[in-house]
């Protein structure tokens, strides 16, 4: 008897230390960073297509991608970011139109930046 208590003291003694390893190794506790909103961006005035430019220098991180939302129009456009982060892209706009810009990477995107259409 005395043999068969010490493998059951034994069995539960792992079974609770195995549950402890879960729970520790289970919950992963590492903090998110959050993607950086994106910086040094300028937008175009419309050309005669009604067609605008927006542009952010580098300063991203490389090869995430680039949101571009027109928020007067409910459309926009998304483009990987060059190595160094910059990006250019071409949304359809007119004068005071609000242009949302953001960074996604993996499935994380960036807080958000608005961008006011110039007139020439």
């Amino acid at each position: 008897m005395s043999v068969m208590k010490t493998v059951q003291t034994v069995i539960l003694a792992l079974i609770v230390t195995l549950l402890f390893l879960f729970a520790v190794f289970g919950c992963n506790s590492t903090p998110t960073v959050p993607v950086p909103p994106p910086e040094f961006c300028d937008v175009s005035p419309p050309d005669v297509d009604g067609i605008c430019t927006v542009g952010c220098e580098e300063g991203q991180t490389a090869r995430n991608i680039a949101l571009v939302y027109n928020n007067n129009w409910g459309a926009g456009v998304m483009q990987e970011t060059e190595e160094n982060g910059s990006f250019e892209v071409e949304v359809d706009c007119t004068v005071a139109d609000t242009l949302i810009i953001q960074i996604k990477y993996d499935r994380k995107v960036s807080a958000e930046v608005a961008l006011t259409v110039p007139s020439e």
